[in-house]
């Protein structure tokens, strides 16, 4: 038995979505790991979610959340509330099948029950995303961020790139936590999500701290899944901008250490004068450039 909980934060067209396809469906291929049963985390949505899980799925546990702590605190709230062997975390923005369910678990037993397991998420429109990766180095930010802008722009070379690291089943350094596979042992073994992180890191964090613990973290082609990338955090996305530098600070003075923490900031801080002196050219507001930079350089966690 599974315990799928979804994290959800002012998403309520893309829950109702992904519960009518968990909640109302039933696998084609009925077995021991098609069985499962859903929790919905959510982080005091002002869109009605709540309303929504508890008028039209009664058949899903509630979690209403009576303030919106972060992504981590929700996540740690949903385990602990739940009790089956097997996790397999979401978020509101995804839609998976029954089917895909049930393979994500055949396939974590056929890897020997590693420590973390996620599959190849798709855009709407079938173009993959980047949602794996290794350990988060500058330089390994910078490639990211490049194939990142090339996926948006639809670029057929970038397509190219990361279909060819995501056609196998391997391991890498950390997935995305909008789905993960792995077992309730494992997360007790790893431990909560660090609450530190608002939004952003926290799953990068947890991954590097199961690999201390000896854990494989694999990414998969085989099970797939469709993706409505930062459906939450577009709402508001200089807000997002924000929360994501402090992150970043604070992920870099936790497992980099402070020098690495001082030439980040150093790089942050440049970036943001220029943005400062463009104005709304560069497409945030200066008051949003200064609140990134105030937050650069405040103490991380």
């Amino acid at each position: 038995m599974i315990d799928i909980l979804i994290i959800n934060y002012n998403c309520i067209t893309y829950l109702k979505a992904l519960l009518s396809e968990l909640a109302l469906k039933n696998p084609t291929v009925l077995s021991r790991r098609g069985q499962y049963a859903i929790t919905v985390v959510d982080n005091q949505s002002t869109d009605g979610s709540a309303e929504l899980v508890e008028t039209q799925f009664p058949t899903v546990q509630l979690i209403a959340r009576e303030s919106n702590e972060g992504y981590a605190a929700a996540v740690n709230a949903g385990i602990a509330a739940t009790r089956n062997r097997e996790i397999l975390l979401l978020n509101s923005d995804v839609l998976i099948t029954p089917d895909a369910v049930a393979s994500l678990a055949r396939i974590w037993e056929r890897l020997d029950f590693p420590g973390i397991l996620a599959p190849l998420h798709l855009e709407e429109d079938g173009f993959p995303q980047l949602t794996w990766g290794v350990f988060p180095t500058p330089q390994a930010e910078a490639r990211r961020r490049r194939l990142d802008r090339a996926l948006a722009d639809r670029e057929p070379w970038a397509k190219e790139a990361v279909l060819a690291e995501a056609c196998q089943t391997r391991p890498v350094d950390w997935v995305s936590g909008s789905c993960m596979f792995f077992a309730r042992s494992t997360a007790e073994s790893i431990g909560p999500w660090d609450t530190n992180f608002f939004l952003f890191f926290e799953d990068i964090d947890w991954c590097l701290r199961a690999k201390q613990k000896g854990y494989q973290i694999y990414h998969t082609s085989e099970a797939r899944i469709t993706h409505a990338h930062g459906a939450s955090v577009n709402q508001d996305p200089e807000t997002a901008e924000i929360e994501y530098r402090f992150s970043q600070c604070y992920f870099t003075k936790k497992h980099l250490g402070s020098w690495a923490l001082f030439k980040l900031r150093l790089y942050l801080t440049m970036k943001q004068l220029g943005r400062w002196m463009a104005g709304s050219r560069s497409g945030f507001e200066r008051s949003t450039s200064w609140l990134i930079l105030r937050n650069t350089w405040k103490n991380p966690g």
